[in-house]
């Protein structure tokens, strides 16, 4: 969740901001203490930002995040993919909307 919040607090610098919406979800996250999740209800236009802003994250050294949400929600961010398509954001698949994850 930490390089989630970082990722939107950065939007107004980022040549590509997180999707409509996504500020307010990670906002508004919950956690569930009882089984160490966060839970956030996504569109699937904002679990590929998710993706990529945990790509960001990995590019800064750490790779967790990214590969347990690609692990977990098969959402994944590939650079050559994004240059593509760029309106898909890179995003290898797409999950459901609602989406538990570890942060």
């Amino acid at each position: 969740m930490a390089a989630l919040r970082v990722f939107v607090g950065l939007a107004d610098q980022l040549q590509v901001p997180p999707a409509d919406g996504l500020a307010e979800q990670v906002r508004t996250a919950s956690c569930d203490h009882g089984i160490k999740r966060w839970r956030l209800y996504l569109t699937p236009e904002q679990m590929e930002s998710v993706a990529y802003g945990l790509w960001l994250h990995r590019m800064t050294g750490s790779a967790a995040e990214a590969n347990c949400f690609g692990r977990e929600y098969g959402v994944v961010h590939s650079p050559a993919r994004a240059s593509d398509h760029p309106s898909a954001g890179g995003a290898a698949a797409r999950g459901g909307a609602g989406v538990g994850g570890r942060g």
